[in-house]
């Protein structure tokens, strides 16, 4: 049974093809979950699959209207943003605002969530590299110089760990956590008001948001449609990138990505910031029992805190 927050799959097969019924009358399509875990879930996710036409199919919780809505909006923005070339996003091809069913084009490949932990060490730079420049894609029409503004970060940092103390929540080693901090706010005279960028990110990315597919990267998964920090999506990947990998390399991984975004303005002291604030924001999120994924994260993190110079 599914609640607002979250539908099962055989709930959501059913708007699905009621959905797919109107959009693509006389038309019967297959339909495979694209997430292997049959369980109540936010959205549950289909190839809707036909001889003539393959498309993939985003079903959303019914209390998710207001999410659904966004991510449909900003999909078609970026879609029409980035329609050709390598670096590109699914083109939306229908909204159903009743059952919250998003259609969109399927792009037949791997995520690099799937290809990287196989990858030999000799070619991991080739697809953080590709990354980096589609995350470039995505950031560029928005993207202004501006100075950095540390204090907003700090106070939010400082913030989770006074409520952990407080509701006895406590980030993991926390006594840790709090040097790193205060080491933090000592960086606060030397970079504010450095040059840096504000552009409209990503906030969600990881390597299993990203196709590999018909000689492209695509992207997927759009929902936010505010200005925010580009160096939290370059965090967010390299974080990913080394919880998964056997052999990490934050240097290594970092450069890469680096060289595909190719950012030209971020000043070194504004960078090396910004990777240690959205680093300590993965610690601070980080459950006090965490699982094996959110503990591969957290060594993720500080291997970017233990970094001493810009890794991008």
């Amino acid at each position: 049974m599914s609640t607002d927050s979250r539908i099962t799959r055989a709930e959501a097969q059913a708007l699905a093809r009621a959905a797919l019924a109107e959009q693509r009358p006389g038309r019967s399509y297959g339909l495979g979950c694209l997430k292997n875990e049959d369980r109540p879930m936010r959205a549950q996710v289909f190839c809707a699959a036909h001889p003539d036409e393959h498309l993939v199919v985003k079903v959303f919780a019914p209390g998710l209207a207001e999410k659904a809505q966004a991510q449909a909006a900003r999909q078609r923005d970026v879609a029409a943003q980035m329609q050709d070339g390598p670096w590109r996003a699914p083109e939306v091809l229908f909204f159903d605002p009743a059952r919250l069913v998003l259609g969109m084009v399927y792009a037949p490949g791997p995520s690099l969530a799937e290809l990287w932990p196989r990858l030999p060490a000799a070619k991991r730079e080739v697809p953080l590299e590709a990354s980096g420049s589609w995350l470039a894609a995505l950031h560029r029409p928005t993207l202004q110089t501006r100075k950095l503004r540390p204090r907003g970060q700090l106070e939010w940092l400082a913030a989770q760990l006074a409520q952990a103390h407080e509701t006895g929540t406590a980030i993991p080693e926390s006594e840790s956590f709090s040097l790193r901090l205060a080491e933090l706010e000592a960086l606060f005279s030397e970079t504010r008001g450095k040059p840096a960028t504000r552009a409209v990110t990503h906030k969600d990315l990881h390597l299993s948001n990203l196709v590999s597919a018909g000689g492209a990267l695509w992207g997927l998964d759009f929902e936010n449609g505010e200005l925010d920090a580009p160096y939290r999506d370059l965090v967010g990947l390299l974080i990913d990138a080394l919880a998964t990998c056997p052999e990490p390399d934050a240097p290594g991984f970092g450069a890469a990505l680096a060289r595909g975004y190719g950012d030209e303005i971020t000043a070194p002291e504004a960078r090396l910031f910004l990777q240690r604030a959205y680093a300590l924001g993965t610690w601070a999120r980080t459950p006090a029992a965490p699982s094996t994924r959110q503990r591969a994260r957290l060594q993720a993190a500080k291997m970017i805190l233990a970094a001493d110079r810009p890794l991008f």
